[in-house]
C-alpha cells in the first residue's frame, strides 16, 4: 500500500509541477500579455484540497480567460504562505484566516478577497479508546504546524468538550505527511481534510480510523480560509486581483456542473489522492457547500465569530483584535462577479 501511495504522491508532484509552470510559462509567452502578474501561494506540497481550486483555473484557462497571469508557488503549509505575503515575497495567498487575524492585530495591514466559510476538518484516530474529544487529553495528535491552519482548527474543535490546545500534544506534519504517518501507525490521531479521511479509510479498511469530531460540528457558520493580500499591493494591482478573483468564480462554476464532474475528480488527483477518492470525496465537497458558489466566502457573521473564537482561545486580544472591517475587502468580490456575470 505505501508503495502505491509512494506513486499516487510523485505523480501528483509531478502534475503540482506541471501546473506551476504552467503558471510561470504565461508570464513569458504571453497568454496574458499586458496584465500584471499575480504570485499566489498554495498550500502543500503537492497542493492540500485548498489549492485545488487555483490549479484548475490555471489548468483549464479560466485566468488567461480573464486576462490575469496568476503564477501558483507552492509552500509546504498555509502558515509559511501567509508569512510570505506578510513580508512581501508573494502578492497572494491562501490563508487560515486566524493567522490573517493575528497579523493584522499587530499592525501588519492583511485583507481578505475571497473565502471558504466551510470547514471540512476533521480529528481522527486509529485507536478503538479514543471515542470523544475529551479522550484526546494527552495524546499526540498530528497537526500541520505550530500556529498552522490545522493547529488552529484542532485547538478549536477541543474547545467544544472543555479541553484547551495545551491539553493535547499537537505534532507538526506539514502537507500529506498527516494521513501517510497516521497509515505507518506514526500517530494515533491526526487532523484531515475529508479527502484525505476518505483516502486513509480505503487504505487501512473499514472499521479501523474513526472520527472523533468535525470542526463543522463543534464550530458552525465559521470561517475556513481566506485569499489574503497586504493592502498597499492590492491597491497597486487591483485590476488583476478583481480578475483573478473573476476566473476563481469562473471556475467554481465550472467544478460544480455535473457534466464535469468526472474531470474534476482527474483533476483533483493532483492533491495525491486517486481519482476514484477525488470522485467520491467531490460529491462530498460540492453537497456541504466548501467553495462559496455564490458569494464572496467571506460573511460578516462568520468572519465576526472567527475572531471572538480567535479571542476565546487566546490567540487574540480583545483590545487590538481587528474588526471585521479591517480585514475584508468585499469591493473585489463584488467587481469581480460584474465581469463574470457581463
Amino acid at each position: 500500500m505505501r508503495r502505491l501511495r509512494f506513486r499516487a504522491t510523485a505523480a501528483a508532484l509531478a502534475s503540482a509541477a506541471a501546473l506551476a509552470a504552467a503558471g510561470c510559462g504565461s508570464s513569458a509567452g504571453g497568454g496574458a500579455s499586458g496584465s500584471s502578474a499575480i504570485t499566489l501561494g498554495s498550500p502543500g506540497t503537492p497542493p492540500v484540497i485548498s489549492g485545488l481550486l487555483p490549479y484548475i483555473a490555471q489548468k483549464e484557462g479560466f485566468y488567461k480567460k480573464y486576462g490575469v497571469n496568476v503564477i501558483i508557488k507552492s509552500f509546504s503549509t498555509g502558515t509559511d504562505a501567509t508569512r510570505a505575503v506578510a513580508d512581501g515575497q508573494i502578492d497572494t495567498a491562501i490563508m487560515p484566516p486566524a493567522q490573517l487575524m493575528e497579523l493584522a492585530a499587530k499592525g501588519i495591514p492583511l485583507v481578505g478577497v475571497q473565502g471558504q466559510e466551510v470547514p471540512d476538518w476533521v480529528t481522527v484516530s486509529t485507536d478503538p479508546a479514543a471515542a470523544t474529544c475529551g479522550k484526546l487529553k494527552g495524546q499526540a495528535v498530528s497537526v500541520d504546524a505550530v500556529g498552522g491552519i490545522r493547529y488552529t482548527a484542532l485547538a478549536s474543535m477541543v474547545k467544544s468538550c472543555g479541553l484547551t490546545i495545551k491539553d493535547v500534544k499537537p505534532v507538526p506534519l506539514p502537507g500529506s505527511n498527516a494521513p501517510q504517518a497516521l497509515i505507518a501507525g506514526q500517530v494515533k490521531e491526526a487532523v484531515l481534510h475529508l479527502n484525505e479521511l476518505i483516502d486513509v479509510q480505503r487504505q487501512l479498511g473499514a472499521g479501523k480510523v474513526h472520527v472523533v469530531m468535525k470542526m463543522s460540528q463543534t464550530s458552525p457558520r465559521t470561517m475556513y480560509e481566506m485569499y489574503g493580500a497586504l493592502k498597499p499591493n492590492l491597491a497597486k494591482k487591483r485590476q488583476a486581483f478583481v480578475d483573478m478573483v473573476a476566473a476563481q468564480i469562473a471556475t467554481l462554476k465550472w467544478m460544480a456542473d455535473p457534466a464535469n464532474q468526472a474531470k474534476v475528480a482527474q483533476l483533483g488527483t493532483v492533491v495525491g489522492d486517486p481519482a476514484s477518492v477525488m470522485k467520491q470525496a467531490m460529491r462530498q465537497y460540492l453537497a456541504m457547500g466548501f467553495w462559496t458558489l455564490n458569494g464572496s466566502g467571506m460573511p460578516a457573521a462568520n468572519v465576526s465569530k472567527m475572531i471572538k473564537v480567535q479571542e476565546a482561545v487566546g490567540n487574540l486580544s480583545p483590545s487590538t483584535a481587528p474588526s471585521y472591517s479591517k480585514i475584508v475587502d468585499q469591493s473585489v468580490y463584488a467587481d469581480a462577479a460584474k465581469h463574470v456575470s457581463g
